[in-house]
């Protein structure tokens, strides 16, 4: 009787198999989860975008009403994506929407892209932008602030 020995220094066609389809199914369980949470992230950008854009026109009509109202605005800028805020009639910030996060959101069809406020504190004209993603179209926040009171509304249109 002979013995043989054999060296096995690689992987039988049956283990590539198994793990190719343990891997595949690993895949097929991760890849929905990954897409919610890309969605929560979305979403949780937008709305970070929001409050952001909330406390600098909250902060433009405090300072209105401590009398530097109309040389401070908050003006938008569809052409280049972003926005201005001026402080006694210079620029002293401009955010492209392309630098937040990963840049996937844009301002779309401003009713008016200038804010100013009056001395009581009071928006001089209605003003509404709508934030879109890129990435997930269905999701846009409308941002507007309110006439007479300057209330800063962020609502979601379906």
């Amino acid at each position: 009787m002979a013995v043989s020995s054999r060296n096995n220094s690689g992987f039988t066609l049956v283990e590539i198999l198994l793990y190719i389809s343990f891997y595949g199914l690993v895949m097929a369980l991760l890849i929905p989860c990954a897409e919610g949470i890309i969605k929560v992230d979305n979403r949780l950008e937008m709305e970070g975008f929001c409050q952001r854009l909330a406390a600098e026109v909250t902060a433009l009509q405090q300072a209105a009403l401590w009398g530097a109202g109309l040389q401070n605005k908050l003006t938008v800028d569809l052409d280049q994506q972003c926005y201005y805020v001026y402080r006694e009639g210079k620029i002293v910030k401009k955010v492209r929407l392309q630098e937040i996060g990963q840049g996937s959101m844009y301002f779309y069809s401003p009713n008016t892209s200038i804010i100013r406020f009056s001395a009581e504190g009071a928006p001089q004209v209605y003003f509404s932008v709508l934030i879109k993603n890129r990435r997930q179209p269905q999701l846009v926040k409308k941002f507007e602030v309110q006439p007479v009171t300057g209330r800063v509304v962020v609502s979601e249109i379906k």
